[in-house]
């Protein structure tokens, strides 16, 4: 294994040293698939289109023009077309679609609260990668559907109170072929390289029709999605002589009772300072999460931890620039939800060059422990970057820290990345690596692996799913979309994994194959196997899904059942879950797991939201889980600038019942 390490190691950092005119034949296919935006005229203040929706003011007529939207499963021109148009200002950006639509009366609407998930509806959508790195974190998407109803997400991650997210306005229209809609978006709110000469942005515009199920991009990605194929916009004059460092507080003030007349009062401080449009800095004194609700983690069989996503909104902000590994690799070299509850906390993040991102975390609890966290990302090229992370954990008698390396590097549809880490401390003296190749055709995707995982690897901020662990792993996975077919989309996979422990002990064997398919009626339906042997025990289940309205959250509903073995013990498995509108307003889903091993193990998680208006609503959970029960009963109203307030009856995230009432006001200033 040492020869192969020291083969392999300096292979891949070789390549990372490789200069970027190596990598012409790379960017020869970009430049051939992107398309270019032709620049536009530049307005003034008070030629500004009025965001109404008409795309009749004078403002269009000298705006840069999009046309021909390509299907992204075919790659040609879609039935009903779309027009894009783009001008801007030393204030905003301005942008206009026209929808054309055949059948206007199928135009789908229905969310109506903001940054809410609206993969059911009708959509159009502008991205821009303002540094033009061609990759996903660095892009800033501008979503709405013809109800008006608007989402974002920013690049680098943001967490929602209005006045850190940054506001922009939309506004649609129906015509009698369709609809339009027009967005109105600050610099403001946009990061962007602080230049005083031109610069060149990545851009493109997507929509989405949801009647036909037709995904459209002005610019085509192919089907892999390849973002170096994203549009150019060059010779871009944004605003810098003009801008100014920005600083805002959010103090909040707590007061809590008990139903035992016990009560207390807390009271905290977020900021956030952004001296330049490309780095951030926020920090917090005495946090308080109590308000939010976390992820609730599941009980089905696993011999992996179980690591609920994190919703807590100082990790929330700059999230993406602490992406730090592959969970699909050795792990992820940071993991948020380690991080417990801590006394103040500061975080750095954004672009310290065009090419070069930056994310520092520190959170202390004082006397107890101190958490800091460093990852730098350099691009390389458009289809190659590295990652370097450090990592520090103190805390008395489990100090540990951890250095970490990722290198991705794509050719055409191949694709080579790796991943080195080295743990220090008390039984934190280890060692991993990984290294992929992989195939992204145009429906084929294969990725072949090797790992080695030392005993003493320990992360005590990441996520490791096993160590002690060296072997190979293969999968595969083949998918197609049609438009004019019973079936919509098919997909089938399989995975075969072969693992030693380091000391050539066997580990683990296992192979898996599943496929699955949609109809045009949007149901859904799939069948899965799994088996091998772990750790001497044998396994074997399989399995099948049915599911209906897989497209509108409103009225989805599916079925999972499962049977076989685990460690050669019967095992079986029933999940059905129900997502349901009811009166136009409420918000139902149900959600159950039951398993039967070993005895019974049941899960169920009902949820309600009923939305008075977009900002103000009434919500619930309750979980029953092997006989413990809780819930709680919350109102909000937030969403706007300006004060939010939040009403909740228990604890979102205690395991039973919690007789507790808690008022929160957070303040912006």
């Amino acid at each position: 294994m040492k020869s192969a390490q020291a083969l392999v190691l300096p292979l891949i950092l070789t390549l990372l040293r490789i200069p970027s005119n190596a990598f012409a034949a790379g960017r020869a296919v970009t430049s051939f698939s992107s398309r270019i935006l032709a620049q536009p005229c530049r307005l003034t203040d008070r030629a500004a289109p009025s965001i109404d929706g008409d795309l009749g003011d004078p403002a269009w007529a000298r705006a840069a023009r999009a046309a021909t939207f390509l299907d992204t499963v075919t790659g040609t021109p879609t039935h009903d077309q779309t027009e894009a148009l783009l001008t801007y200002d030393d204030q905003c950006l301005y942008i206009g679609f026209k929808c054309h639509e055949s059948d206007p009366s199928a135009i789908v609407a229905r969310e109506t609260i903001r940054n809410a998930d609206m993969s059911g509806d009708d959509t159009i959508c502008l991205r821009l990668d303002t540094f033009r790195t061609c990759k996903g974190d660095d892009q800033a998407t501008f979503t709405v559907n013809p109800a008006g109803t608007r989402a974002a997400h920013f690049a680098g991650g943001r967490a929602g109170k209005l006045e850190w997210q940054g506001d922009w306005q939309a506004a649609t229209r129906r015509t009698s072929d369709g609809w339009s809609a027009e967005l109105c978006i600050p610099w403001a709110v946009l990061s962007y390289p602080n230049s005083a000469r031109p610069i060149t942005i990545g851009i493109n515009f997507a929509r989405y029709q949801q009647h036909t199920r037709t995904h459209s991009l002005w610019s085509d990605l192919g089907p892999q999605g390849f973002q170096d194929r994203e549009g150019i916009w060059p010779d871009v004059r944004p605003p810098a002589q003009a801008w100014k460092p920005r600083f805002s507080l959010l103090p909040y003030l707590e007061p809590t009772g008990s139903f035992d007349s016990r009560s207390a009062l807390h009271a905290g401080l977020d900021a956030r300072y952004q001296p330049t449009p490309q780095m951030t800095a926020v920090g917090t004194l005495a946090p308080d999460f109590t308000s939010v609700e976390g992820a609730v983690e599941g009980i089905g069989f696993t011999r992996t931890e179980r690591l609920a996503p994190d919703r807590r909104p100082f990790f929330l902000e700059g999230g993406d620039c602490f992406a730090a590994g592959d969970s699909g690799a050795i792990g992820n070299f940071f993991n948020s939800s380690r991080v417990r509850a801590f006394d103040t906390g500061a975080k750095l993040y954004g672009k310290v060059s065009p090419t070069t991102t930056i994310g520092l975390l520190d959170a202390v609890a004082i006397g107890n422990r101190a958490d800091h966290v460093l990852l730098l990302r350099h691009e390389i090229s458009p289809q190659s970057n590295g990652k370097l992370f450090l990592a520090q954990h103190l805390e008395p008698g489990l100090d540990n820290t951890v250095m970490g390396l990722t290198q991705n590097l794509r050719w055409g549809k191949w694709q080579l990345n790796g991943q080195e880490g080295r743990t220090f401390g008390p039984d934190a003296n280890g060692f991993a690596w990984t290294s992929a190749v992989t195939l992204n055709d145009k429906n084929f995707y294969s990725s072949l692996r090797y790992r080695w995982v030392d005993p003493n690897y320990r992360d005590r901020l990441g996520y490791i799913d096993f160590r002690d662990v060296q072997g190979w792993s293969l999968y595969n996975s083949w998918s197609a979309s049609w438009k004019k077919h019973k079936l919509r989309s098919f997909f089938a996979d399989s995975g075969v994994t072969w693992d030693w422990h380091t000391n050539g002990q066997p580990f683990r064997r296992r192979a898996s194959a599943s496929l699955g398919f949609e109809t045009s009626g949007d149901y859904s339906f799939g069948v899965w196997t799994e088996g091998g042997a772990f750790e001497g025990d044998r396994d074997w289940t399989y399995g099948a899904s049915v599911g209906g309205a897989v497209s509108n959250r409103l009225r989805r509903w599916s079925v999972d059942l499962t049977s076989g073995y685990q460690a050669e013990k019967p095992f079986f498995s029933l999940g059905p879950s129900i997502n349901v509108r009811l009166l136009k307003k409420l918000d139902v889903s149900l959600g159950s797991y039951i398993e039967r091993y070993q005895g019974t193990n049941q899960q169920h998680i009902l949820t309600f939201n009923y939305q008075m208006s977009p900002y103000r609503a009434w919500g619930g959970r309750a979980v029953l889980a092997n006989g413990a029960a809780n819930g709680y009963l919350s109102y909000h109203n937030s969403g706007r600038a300006g004060l939010d307030t939040y009403f909740i009856i228990g604890d979102p995230n205690a395991r039973t019942f919690t007789k507790r009432l808690l008022i929160k006001w957070v303040f912006a200033i």
